[in-house]
């Protein structure tokens, strides 16, 4: 554990679970944090990250990225593992300095110790990996956060909140992973930060552990609170965010809302077409973007329509043309164009591969 830096208060030390941990934890009894003006309308953004750029030896893991987050906003960072997204949130709370950048969060330097000691109480974190002592329970890891941060326990109706009700007297070592990740997402929100950072939250979690963190995201977006969220899981960014960034290789390649993400890569629908003697002509050829492709199967040709129109009236007329054309029809597929389209037209690479695999 190291010492206080200058501008600590006393006892603040190690990282745990959703805020700095010592001997006594943070914040002390006796320190107050800054007021909060509740209801204030706030113009400015919550984080403006500039230029960020963190190396590590010769590994430059952040290349120069740029984001502002205005308040009450589900920020995705969405990337391929080992993209840059947890060194660039671990900027954000100041657990690890940049290289060069900066990062401001509500005004303030989290790589300046002053500055992120009056930081603390506003924000919270539920990172990937957790410490916590394992014979603890949960009700106690629970009481005593609350302690340390002057509130009164509501420790059932926080275990309720994150489906842990029945469990406060389970020791932490008798979790399993799902209900550690959920435990962490309550030791980061019950102080009710004004920003909460959530480090692939869902990594690893059943459907049930899933659809209760998505609910509590949903929850914090009704309190008006400001989330930043990386993920490599498609389906989590586009239900939850309102503005995502793709990472690849340490840098942003593209910024936007999902649908508009979808859109600007070729959204709309996918129609595929395997046919013998059948080929794109006349009217239907210009419906959209044709694609010729080999069949996996080796029967006549697969042609694939990537299209911007209505795809009821599209289908019917390649319909129609296999039919005018005596083409041997195989197969006829038709689907909308998701996120994962928009991210393999952006990047060139998949992502449902790391989401099967689970996270690095």
């Amino acid at each position: 554990m190291r010492r206080a830096q200058q501008g600590e208060p006393a006892g603040v030390g190690e990282w745990v679970c959703g805020g700095w941990l010592a001997s006594p934890p943070y914040p002390l009894a006796g320190w107050s944090a800054p007021a909060r003006r509740r209801g204030a309308v706030m113009t400015d953004p919550s984080i403006a990250v500039t230029r960020l750029v963190k190396r590590f030896g010769e590994v430059e893991a952040v290349r120069g990225i740029d984001f502002e987050i205005m308040p009450g906003t589900i920020f995705g960072l969405l990337g391929r593992n080992g993209a840059g997204k947890t060194t660039t949130l671990e900027c954000c709370i100041g657990l690890t300095k940049p290289s060069s950048g900066c990062v401001r969060m509500l005004g303030l330097d989290p790589s300046n110790p002053r500055e992120l000691a009056r930081l603390r109480p506003r924000f919270g974190a539920q990172l990937q990996t957790t410490s916590l002592p394992e014979k603890a329970r949960v009700g106690e890891m629970l009481e005593l956060y609350a302690r340390y941060y002057a509130l009164r326990p509501a420790t059932a109706a926080l275990c309720e909140r994150v489906g842990l009700l029945g469990k406060e007297r389970q020791p932490v070592g008798g979790l399993s992973g799902g209900e550690r990740q959920r435990l962490a997402l309550a030791l980061a929100i019950q102080h009710d930060p004004e920003i909460a950072f959530l480090d692939e939250p869902t990594a690893g979690m059943d459907a049930y552990g899933r659809r209760v963190l998505w609910g509590e995201v949903e929850h914090l977006r009704r309190t008006g609170k400001t989330v930043i969220l990386t993920t490599h899981y498609i389906e989590e960014a586009e239900r939850l965010c309102d503005e995502i960034c793709i990472v690849q290789q340490g840098r942003i390649i593209a910024r936007d809302t999902p649908a508009r993400l979808i859109a600007g890569a070729g959204g709309g629908s996918t129609i595929t077409v395997e046919a013998e003697g059948f080929a794109p002509r006349n009217g239907i050829a210009r419906a959209g973007r044709w694609r010729h492709e080999a069949p996996g199967n080796g029967e006549g040709a697969r042609w694939v329509l990537a299209t911007e129109l209505d795809p009821g009236p599209v289908l019917a007329e390649v319909v129609r043309a296999v039919d005018e054309q005596g083409a041997q029809l195989h197969a006829l597929d038709m689907r909308r164009a998701t996120l994962e389209d928009a991210f393999l037209n952006l990047t060139g690479e998949r992502i449902a591969e790391d989401a099967e695999a689970g996270a690095a």
